[in-house]
C-alpha cells in the first residue's frame, strides 16, 4: 500500500509539472493560429502581428499578441490539448 501511495503522488506531482505545450512544436503552431485570428480580428496585416510569449497552466494556456497600430496586447486563450478557445483585445 505504502510503495503505491508514493508511486501516485510522484505520477501526481510530475503530472502537474509538465506543460502540454511549452518549448514544443505545438507551441510554435498554436502561436502562429494565435497570431492569425488577430490579423483577421484586428485587420493588422500577418506580418505585423507578433506572438510574445505563452503560458501555460493546468487549464491549459494563454499567449500574448503584439499587433502593430494597436495600443493592447491582445490574449489567445486555448486548453490542454492546444484548441484556441478565445481572442480578445485586453
Amino acid at each position: 500500500m505504502k510503495l503505491t501511495l508514493s508511486s501516485s503522488v510522484v505520477l501526481l506531482l510530475a503530472a502537474c509539472g509538465q506543460s502540454n505545450l511549452q518549448g514544443s512544436g505545438d507551441e510554435t503552431t498554436m502561436q502562429a493560429s494565435c497570431e492569425a485570428l488577430v490579423s483577421a480580428e484586428s485587420g493588422v496585416r500577418i506580418d505585423a502581428v507578433k506572438a510574445q510569449e505563452t503560458q501555460t497552466n493546468l487549464t491549459g494556456s494563454v499567449t500574448t499578441v503584439l499587433a502593430e497600430g494597436q495600443s493592447d496586447p491582445w490574449l489567445c486563450s486555448a486548453d490542454q490539448t492546444g484548441v484556441i478557445t478565445s481572442v480578445i483585445q485586453g
